[in-house]
């Protein structure tokens, strides 16, 4: 019995250590991540009020000193979302490295492996993860609420290129197999097809036309929140690009 109750005072102690270890390392995480975002944050020197100005730029070549996948700068106002995004040579990579290449649980905001860097595909979609904290994506169930998007219907690309206004016109919950997961169309029609899909999906209705002949969109993509979701479920969110 003895022998017992010494195994489980040690089992209980490692445990007690391990568990203090995992809150200290996700607290030296956050801390992390919110040092770096600091940083860029003030290398980019984004205005506190954002404005349809063509005049401003991102300086892009100092961002790419950090990190040459650097392909864009996303904001969206009454979120978090506030960062730089990324393009790697695949899908998994800054699922769990930050913009500075180092290993980090949030990851990044990045971009479709297999999309062109100036987004100028169809659809660009854009990906980061469903935090609890509300970084990265963690707030994109915010648009789920009407409220919230008639408050912030439209939100601010930066890319080296050119500047962008996406105003959003379609957003919803559906699961990774749906027939909204699509970046390539072979014709004109296929691509109008989409537009009217992800539109008919939409859990509100817009007033933001979108021209299939000449129009491009962005699709940002993250695991859903919602009440009884599934593991397969993921929030939509369609914007229309428009330059600057």
């Amino acid at each position: 019995m003895k022998k017992l109750n010494i195994f489980l005072l040690i089992l209980f102690v490692l445990s007690f250590i391990f568990c203090t270890y995992k809150v200290l390392n996700f607290y030296k995480e956050d801390k992390n991540e919110e040092d770096l975002k600091k940083e860029l944050v003030d290398i980019v020197n984004i205005p506190d009020i954002l404005s349809e100005e063509p005049e401003f730029k991102i300086d892009f070549d100092e961002l790419r000193k950090i990190n040459p996948d650097v392909v864009g700068w996303i904001v969206i106002e009454g979120t978090q979302v506030n960062y730089p995004v990324v393009r790697g040579n695949n899908n998994s990579y800054y699922l769990n490295h930050s913009y500075d290449k180092k290993w980090s649980g949030y990851g990044s905001i990045f971009m479709d492996c297999n999309s062109s860097l100036d987004f100028s595909d169809f659809n660009t979609f854009v990906y980061g993860h469903s935090t609890k904290n509300g970084t990265m994506f963690g707030e994109l169930y915010k648009f789920m609420d009407v409220n919230f998007f008639n408050d912030h219907p439209k939100f601010y690309l930066y890319t080296p290129s050119a500047n962008y206004l996406v105003e959003i016109f379609s957003a919803y919950v559906d699961d990774t197999e749906s027939d909204s997961y699509n970046q390539i169309f072979s014709s004109w029609e296929k691509y109008k097809d989409y537009l009217d899909t992800i539109i008919s999906k939409s859990k509100y209705q817009t007033n933001i036309s979108v021209d299939y002949s000449s129009d491009r969109i962005i699709t940002l993509y993250s695991c859903s929140k919602e009440a009884n979701h599934s593991k397969r479920d993921r929030y939509f969110i369609h914007g229309k690009l428009t330059k600057i």
